[in-house]
């Protein structure tokens, strides 16, 4: 059975994006505060690693899109964070077998999550998150929200809030 828990985000454009621990799939803590003041950065959710069929196939798609889009984000000076629920080896596993060149960060408490008002989706005890996207500047304010994100035109629409035409 799924079931779908959506209570709407917690932040919104203008907001600035709030402290949270993460730790990636190299086993890296990351402070999400602290890594977007590092730089522009998008910041996605993102469900994957512990799905099958077609939720699956969406979300390998997603982080696919991610994958053929970091160079160009390279280039930009804009980071990337993609998180997920799932635990680090389930992450390792899908770095690996997609080979993403950027890292997953898990959320498998989804402190997270809950903290930025991610929805999720529930599948028989299986959390994921739903796709929603961040654009961040600089100085940790949010510029834009994507929520249900589609990989078509996701990172175009979230690097021109960063680099806004001009």
């Amino acid at each position: 059975m799924t079931t779908a828990t959506y209570a709407g985000l917690r932040v919104q454009v203008g907001d600035e994006m709030p402290s949270v621990g993460l730790r990636a799939t190299d086993g890296y803590l990351l402070n999400l505060r602290s890594f977007v003041g590092k730089r522009p950065s998008i910041v996605v959710f993102m469900a994957g690693p512990s799905l099958k069929g077609a939720a699956r196939e969406r979300a390998d798609a997603l982080a696919a899109a991610l994958r053929d889009a970091y160079p160009r984000l390279e280039r930009a000076g804009v980071g990337l964070v993609a998180v997920t629920t799932d635990s680090e080896k389930q992450q390792a596993d899908y770095v690996a077998a997609l080979e993403l060149p950027y890292l997953l960060f898990s959320d498998e408490r989804r402190t997270a999550t809950a903290m930025l008002g991610i929805p999720t989706r529930s599948d028989r005890g299986n959390v994921n998150a739903e796709p929603t996207a961040f654009a961040v500047a600089l100085d940790g304010t949010i510029l834009d929200v994507v929520e249900r994100a589609d990989p078509k035109g996701l990172v175009a629409r979230l690097l021109e809030a960063i680099h806004p035409p001009g």
